[in-house]
């Protein structure tokens, strides 16, 4: 009577340690499977799923690998869409049984859980097109598209788009943050060249916003993605006839004070909108600068004379196509550490200001050797008066804040609250510095670079914060994108 007891007992556990070994798939995720035309993957150090040979990585793996390490969390299950049907699909069962949920484009978001969770991972990597119209003036762009591939498919058609000005940061990350771009001292931000949305509301229905819906429109320009889920994005085209003048220098420590006194001057003096520099100031094991330098033309601008005379380590400077000067940037050669933006925005720029910034960048190197640290950067953005181009828009840019972005990376998880307790250090005196000067712009810090803890009133002014909690609660009731991270408006 007891033995078959026993074996049951013993079956019971040898099932219970089977059923932690080979994980069933979350109900969610079943249910999210049977109704979208996509793929769901499940973790492989939990499952049978297996790559289709020893070198290629689980599709689970790279649907939730971001540039920063830190950023990537694992979910109950991967969601690979197919479009926003399959969004809508995903998002009604999302929002009716209160799961967490996170999207991601290309991953390049620095904040944990903004685009990763520990729920429902939503992968618009397969949602890739770029359309252009006939007549050339409009082109349709997927949310799986980094703006490398946008560049590169637009690449000799005589037109080209305002987005990211490195490779691999993706269309929705750059333009749902506004998007600084090469071109903005000329036509504005990417959100002020958007002509449409395709967008999954928090019910499920998909929807066009553009101007006839004037609260959403406003509301995407930079409020990221608490109002639902964007798919597609049509752009106006800009004019890219031939090539263009532009790449990147590194400069070794004694050259800094010099390169601080020329971009200056160039902010100060520059007067050809097509000319526009990023200067990054930099410590841990790449200390120095680099100078980015990008001409709408094809020959070097007199503007760019302020910085004759520097002798560059290295330099990618010359007459290329646009594709490949982005191609160029150098910025795959950073991803896979732990890391960190946050930023402020200045009116201008003061000497003072700049000091400041090579200060914080020499202090905080010191610690960099004990603490894994690797890079830490301050990128300078000396744009013109761009505002003069800025459309109605949670993130304000009318009077032409100025971003700084405080870049922190490191190898180490255990040096992560070190180091993201610094870069809050280093930004708040920055702010301080700023503040001191009267070159301080309170309620515009762009969404872009802001440390996840930035509050709504910081990133978009109190009026505008106010405008978008309306907004939300318009659309959103029932909080269904609250499930996923991001700030808190």
């Amino acid at each position: 009577m007891h033995l078959p007891i026993i074996l049951l007992l013993i079956a019971s556990v040898s099932a219970g340690l089977l059923f932690r070994r080979q994980a069933v798939p979350d109900p969610i995720c079943l249910q999210i499977a049977g109704n979208i035309t996509g793929n769901v993957y499940y973790n492989p150090a939990d499952s049978n799923s297996t790559s289709s040979n020893n070198t290629t990585p689980n599709p689970f793996t790279l649907a939730i690998s971001h540039w920063m390490s830190s950023s990537s969390q694992t979910p109950l299950c991967v969601v690979e869409v197919n479009d926003a049907n399959d969004v809508s699909a995903a998002i009604k069962i999302i929002g009716s049984t209160k799961t967490p949920f996170a999207v991601k484009s290309a991953g390049y978001n620095s904040n944990p859980g903004f685009s990763s969770t520990t729920g429902v991972h939503i992968s618009l990597e397969k949602i890739k097109q770029v359309i252009l119209s006939e007549d050339k003036s409009a082109v349709e762009i997927g949310l799986g598209n980094s703006f490398t591939e946008v560049y590169q498919a637009l690449n000799g058609s005589g037109v080209n788009v305002l987005g990211a000005r490195a490779d691999g940061p993706g269309t929705g990350g750059v333009t749902l943050s506004g998007g600084y771009s090469w071109y903005t001292n000329q036509y504005g931000l990417g959100c002020d060249t958007v002509v449409s949305y395709e967008l999954v509301l928090p019910c499920g229905d998909v929807t066009t916003i553009d101007t006839s819906q004037p609260d959403l429109f406003f509301a995407l320009k930079g409020g990221l993605n608490r109002f639902g889920i964007v798919t597609k994005i049509v752009f106006k085209t800009i004019p890219q006839p031939g090539h263009i003048y532009g790449g990147l220098q590194f400069f070794d420590p004694a050259t800094v004070p010099a390169l601080i006194n020329a971009t200056e001057a160039f902010h100060l003096k520059s007067q050809d909108p097509k000319a526009s520099v990023v200067l990054t100031l930099g410590g841990g094991i790449l200390p120095g600068a680099i100078l980015l330098s990008f001409y709408d033309g094809e020959t070097r601008p007199a503007d760019f004379d302020v910085f004759n005379g520097f002798n560059a380590t290295f330099s990618t400077l010359a007459t290329q196509d646009f594709s490949a000067m982005i191609s160029g940037s150098l910025t795959s050669l950073q991803t896979g550490n732990r890391g960190s933006f946050a930023s402020v925005s200045t009116t201008t720029l003061t000497h003072t200001l700049l000091a400041a910034v090579v200060n914080e960048t020499n202090y905080w190197t010191q610690f960099t050797a004990n603490r894994s640290g690797s890079l830490l950067q301050y990128d300078v953005e000396p744009f013109h008066a761009y505002g003069k181009f800025a459309t109605d828009s949670a993130y304000p840019h009318s009077d032409s804040p100025l971003p700084l972005n405080i870049y922190y990376a490191w190898t180490d998880e255990k040096d992560d609250a070190f180091w993201n307790d610094a870069i809050q250090q280093s930004c708040a005196h920055l702010i301080e510095v700023a503040r001191a000067e009267g070159i301080l712009t309170e309620g515009s810090v762009y969404p872009g670079y802001a440390y996840g803890t930035t509050t709504g009133d910081q990133l978009y002014g109190k009026e505008n914060a106010a405008r978008l909690r309306e907004i939300q609660k318009d659309y959103d009731p029932e909080g269904v994108m609250l499930l996923a991270g991001g700030f808190t408006i």
